[in-house]
């Protein structure tokens, strides 16, 4: 019998060599960190984080918030800090117009990439996570005009049958409610109704999904820092079972494939609705994955967005009882009947002013949003960054510029958007972060403002709504 023992017919490996592949896999780590320092060591910011990704992934890890984290390197390095090895923070909002340009368009960073869902092998990318532009230029050559203004009004009925449903749960457990719990029901079935027509889940089966929800937001906050790592563990096609479909995930897989079993097109008044006709009219842009995708991220950053504005300005709220009296009055001034219409709030400038004022305070996004300097390099904010370099808004920090937001800008004061001048007002519209910037603006925002602007006259209106804790939330 033939015997291949290697160790004996080559003998052991030469001292010279084995050494060699020791020293090779311990200095080229040192040597990509070194080249990673001084492509960018003009940026000022942490030490470590100057040299690896490890940096930022370790307080992350940690449980520190991104906030802190966003709000504290503003506070030690000012309006321009590195924090990490090809990435760099700006809290000057006059870089916003070039990193989120809509001419010399940069495209998404791979920070993004953790967000995305593998099923059945592939990876899921919804509109969020899209980065190539060219893809996303072509998606919303067909769908933009389901997400105009006047096209929204239309999914309002949607809006009303989630806060019926809140208020009914809300009186059969009043007077003690968790407040959390209800706005995030209210935001996902609303935003569920308004992707697919569903109201058929169980309130059971709702927080159950959005408990998945906020773990694949927790999933991309953990892994933001370290893309490569989070594919290699989580979506190699090497490693079987890593990540399993969530339900919403395949409740939309199903409601599809119930849609193009009855043709595609028919008469849903959803989203649904027009990406399946975009389905129809370039199959190719519209595939069935990418369409699951479209309706996870219509639901996912839509219920996202709307739930945490809401708490926010509840909180804000009950810490300003003045300003809380100022948007009672403002409502019932109004005579709003229940639910309230949209034309009937729409243009009611105070209750506008609380909530903006709260989106610009406590900023929804989940981490900064990275954009990538294109070949050649980019001169952001006075300073040359080479390609390949990941840039973004640190919208903590920006909050507190004064320059911007005039006088206390820490204070939750609404009154700030109605006293500001046409010169000041324009200013603090283009730095606000509540929607995101440029050609990737939420392109849901229209049905966000309904639904915040339906349902926080609803609650203060009909509820004497107070915190049972010291602090709220």
């Amino acid at each position: 019998m033939l015997s291949l023992d290697l160790a004996t017919q080559y003998g052991p490996l030469p001292n010279w060599l084995t050494t060699s592949i020791i020293l090779f896999f311990i200095f080229i780590p040192v040597i990509v960190a070194v080249k990673n320092y001084l492509r960018l060591k003009h940026v000022p910011g942490p030490f470590w984080a100057q040299l690896t990704e490890f940096w930022l992934m370790r307080k992350i890890w940690k449980g520190e918030s991104w906030a802190d984290i966003e709000l504290k390197l503003h506070q030690d390095y000012g309006d321009v800090v590195r924090w990490g090895p090809r990435n760099v923070l700006f809290s000057d909002p006059a870089v916003i117009p070039i990193i989120y340009g809509t001419n010399n368009v940069f495209n998404k960073a791979k920070s993004y990439d953790p967000a995305t869902t593998m099923v059945n092998g592939k990876i899921l990318e919804s509109f969020t996570t899209t980065r190539d532009e060219s893809r996303v230029h072509a998606i919303k050559r067909h769908i933009n005009s389901a997400f105009t203004p006047r096209a929204m009004t239309k999914y309002e009925s949607h809006v009303d049958e989630s806060i019926r449903m809140v208020n009914k749960l809300i009186s059969e457990q009043t007077p003690k409610v968790n407040l959390v719990r209800w706005m995030e029901l209210f935001a996902f079935d609303t935003m569920v109704r308004v992707a697919f027509s569903d109201g058929n889940f169980t309130e059971d089966k709702v927080h159950d999904t959005i408990q998945g929800v906020k773990q694949r937001f927790e999933h991309w906050v953990q892994w933001y820092a370290v893309p490569n790592l989070e594919k290699l563990f989580f979506k190699n096609p090497f490693i079987k079972g890593r990540t399993t479909p969530s339900l919403l995930t395949e409740r939309a897989f199903n409601v599809v494939q119930e849609r193009d079993a009855m043709g595609g097109v028919g008469s849903h008044s959803d989203l649904l609705e027009s990406y399946m006709r975009a389905s129809q009219e370039d199959p190719n842009v519209f595939d069935r994955e990418t369409v699951v995708g479209l309706v996870m991220s219509t639901i996912h950053a839509g219920a996202e967005t709307v739930a945490s504005t809401l708490l926010d300005t509840f909180r804000s709220l009950l810490e300003n009882p003045a300003v809380m009296a100022t948007l009672k009055k403002e409502l019932e001034d109004a005579q709003l009947e229940s639910p309230p219409t949209f034309q009937s709030v729409a243009k009611l400038p105070y209750l506008e002013a609380a909530l903006k004022e709260s989106m610009r305070l406590n900023s929804v996004n989940v981490a900064p949003m990275e954009r990538e300097v294109p070949a050649g390099g980019a001169h952001i904010g006075g300073i040359y960054l080479p390609g390949g370099t990941a840039v973004s808004i640190n919208t903590r920090g920006m909050a507190r510029k004064e320059d911007v937001w005039g006088p206390e800008p820490t204070r939750f004061r609404p009154e700030r958007w109605l006293e500001a001048d046409a010169a000041q007002r324009s200013k603090m519209e283009r730095a606000f972060p509540g929607f995101g910037y440029g050609k990737r603006m939420c392109i849901g925002q229209h049905i966000a403002w309904i639904e915040m602007k339906k349902m926080l006259p609803e609650l203060l209106l009909n509820y004497n709504v107070r915190s049972s804790l010291p602090s709220f939330l």
